[in-house]
């Protein structure tokens, strides 16, 4: 370390008294590593440290990071003036930060007279405000406003650039209570806890976003970025807060309109998605109609939506609760030759938009009921296609003029043969449907015969999906010898093939029963049969066959037990020995079991539909049906039937249900 020279009174010696504020600082090294050589007591005592601790710190050391840049610029200047001593003196606005609070002065640096190694700085103790031109030219190409606090005051006070928070100017100072008076309710709070942790000490600096109340009634609120600092000018200065204010509203309006626009993409995008999903999906005319009312305008920004069909040359049509009924009835079995608007668009498959009220009467000037009928101000009415026919259309009304844009038209027009292909598909399926029912409720007796000795009753329930048929089957088959066969049986699949699969099972099973009763051989002929014919299914059943004596003999391929209620009152679920379903593998065994069936018992058929499904096992149904056997016996047959049935409402099973029930009389 250099040694110090020793104080002078001669204001060129090297350094000045020990009355001023003033630090002699090593020159040879790099601006921002250069060290504190000596320190006058005045200095420390404004810097609010001891002589020895500062001695050896580094000059930047002594101010925030901010200000380091200032110190260096500080020091190159002065070190570039001659080395006499005599010219030159450097000055820079400094800000130091002792523990009191964060100053701002100005300081000067020059060489000393004898020492190239020495630069003299001195802290001057009131601020020069040499440099505030330049600040205040700084504020006003920002665009920003530079106010001070002055808490002794209570005043807030302006400086440059736009009156900050529209109300000081030049000629007019601010108290707290007139600008909080201005700040919107819900800021109130952040902008008191701004102003106290700065004026108490709490912090040095912060920013804030707030809402102030425009000029005049009903103006609205201006956002403002507010950022300040708490700072004393000079040593001998108070503590006052200064702080610049930039009015964002603009930009934050953009930013939250940008972000609007964004959420209200992104939402849109989802619901086009799920409501492409729905047609997709959609198993009936009911689901296709209830995504189109309730999903179709929320994703485009509309009010309601209307569908129509094309019947018979005339509309019929389905609406939302937000469509006007005025509207509905108005185009209820308007004929497809109208010249209006919305026959137009089935008739000729091309979408009509229309932007706005004035313009519908501009290009319908025949047809403005449909304006009377609703308040509407524009409206989108998209054909529903599907092989180059057409369906019907949907209608979606706004209640502002001109909301779509062409990528909106685009989509609906995709969306619309979307539609129009699902409703096309739905119309076939449902055909389907409706032929392979007509087949099933053909195949299953309309009547049981009479069995001697017994009482009979059966009940089956369609599949609750609405579209599948189920292939559950039920019959009675006289036989030669006075006894009876009691089948039940469930083919594979739900569809037209299913049904009339059933059918040759059905047909089959009766011829074989016929020939030759025994459970197990029918059971293995109509195996092999459907193997022959190469039916690429199979079907589940339980023979059941009762013997002139009363005696029972019963074979399963792959179903659900029979349960079986004795006449003292003892139900039984008849887990014997099953072989594998009809129609998989060749040469399967149907091992028999014999019962004994008196007068008062009861024998329950039924397939798994029944019995399982999502909220319980085949094994809990099964008991289950033996309890209610057990505790209804003494009910007629079709009651107790019904009570069995009610197992399969509780099972959570969308699939059909069968059950045949057989008492002893």
């Amino acid at each position: 370390m250099t040694p110090s020279p020793a104080p002078a009174q001669d204001p060129g010696s090297a350094a000045p008294g020990e009355g001023t504020a003033w630090l002699l600082v090593d020159a040879s090294a790099r601006p921002a590593e250069s060290r504190v050589l000596e320190v006058s007591r005045r200095a420390a005592r404004l810097l609010e440290r001891a002589p020895d601790e500062l001695v050896g710190e580094r000059l930047a050391a002594l101010v925030p990071e901010s200000s380091v840049n200032s110190v260096i610029a500080l020091l190159l200047e002065a070190a570039s003036f001659p080395r006499d001593g005599r010219t030159g003196k450097a000055l820079q606005p400094v800000e130091f930060a002792v523990p009191s609070g964060a100053v701002i002065c100005t300081a000067s640096a020059r060489r000393t007279r004898g020492d190239d190694g020495v630069l003299l700085v001195r802290i001057e103790e009131k601020f020069a405000q040499r440099r505030w031109e330049a600040l205040r030219l700084g504020v006003v190409l920002t665009g920003e406003s530079l106010w001070l606090y002055d808490h002794d005051a209570e005043r807030f006070r302006w400086l440059e650039g736009e009156p900050p928070f529209s109300l000081m100017g030049p000629d007019r100072d601010v108290t707290p209570d007139e600008f909080l008076a201005r700040v919107h309710p819900h800021d109130l709070d952040s902008v008191a806890a701004f102003f106290d942790s700065l004026v108490s000490g709490r912090t040095d600096s912060s920013e804030l976003l707030f809402r102030l109340r425009r000029n005049g009634e009903g103006a609205g609120f201006r956002k403002l970025h507010t950022r300040a600092r708490a700072v004393r000018f000079g040593f001998s200065g108070a503590r006052r807060v200064v702080g610049t204010t930039e009015d964002t509203t603009t930009l934050v309006e953009r930013l939250d309109a940008l972000q609007a626009a964004y959420v209200n993409e992104r939402k849109r995008g989802r619901l086009v998605g799920e409501l492409a999903s729905a047609f997709i999906s959609a198993a009936t005319e009911d689901e296709l109609t209830e995504a189109v009312l309730h999903r179709l305008a929320p994703a485009f920004g509309g009010v309601g939506t209307l569908f129509a069909y094309g019947e018979r040359g005339h509309l019929r049509v389905v609406f939302g609760d937000e469509i006007d009924q005025a509207l509905a009835k108005e185009l209820e079995g308007l004929p497809l030759s109208a010249p209006k608007p919305l026959p137009e668009a089935i008739r000729t498959g091309e979408a009509v938009f229309i932007a706005s009220r004035q313009e519908y009467r501009e290009r319908w000037p025949m047809a403005h009921s449909l304006l009377d009928a609703t308040d509407a101000e524009s409206f989108a009415m998209v054909p529903l296609r599907a092989a180059g026919r057409q369906l019907g259309a949907w209608v979606i009304t706004f209640h502002e003029p001109g909301m779509l844009t062409e990528g909106d038209r685009t989509l609906m027009r995709t969306l619309g043969t979307l539609a129009g292909q699902a409703l096309e598909r739905i119309r076939l399926q449902e055909a389907r449907v409706e032929l392979a029912r007509i087949v099933q409720r053909n195949m299953l007796p309309e009547v049981l015969p009479p069995v001697p000795g017994v009482e009979l009753t059966a009940l089956y329930h369609p599949a609750q999906t609405g579209l599948d048929v189920g292939g559950d089957w039920y019959d009675v088959v006289p036989l030669q010898d006075g006894g009876a066969a009691f089948v039940i049986g469930d083919v594979q699949g739900h569809d037209l093939h299913a049904a009339g699969l059933m059918g040759q099972v059905r047909t089959a099973l009766r011829a074989y029963a016929w020939q030759d009763p025994q459970p197990g051989m029918v059971l293995e002929r109509t195996n092999e049969l459907l193997l022959q014919m190469g039916v690429r299914a199979f079907t589940t059943c339980l023979y059941v066959r009762l013997l002139p004596d009363g005696r029972l003999r019963t074979a399963r391929a792959g179903h659900p037990p029979m349960v079986r209620l004795d006449a003292e009152g003892r139900a039984t679920v008849c887990e014997d020995e099953t072989g594998p379903p009809l129609g998989v593998m060749s040469g399967a065994q149907y091992p028999e079991r014999a019962y004994d069936f008196a007068r008062g018992g009861i024998l329950a058929l039924l397939t798994d539909g029944v019995v399982e499904g999502p909220k319980f096992t085949a094994e809990e149904g099964l008991r289950r049906v033996g309890d209610l056997l057990a505790r209804k016996a003494h009910e007629p047959l079709d009651v107790l039937a019904q009570y069995l049935m009610s197992t399969a409402g509780n099972t959570g099973h969308l699939d059909d249900s069968a059950l045949l029930l057989v008492r002893g009389a």
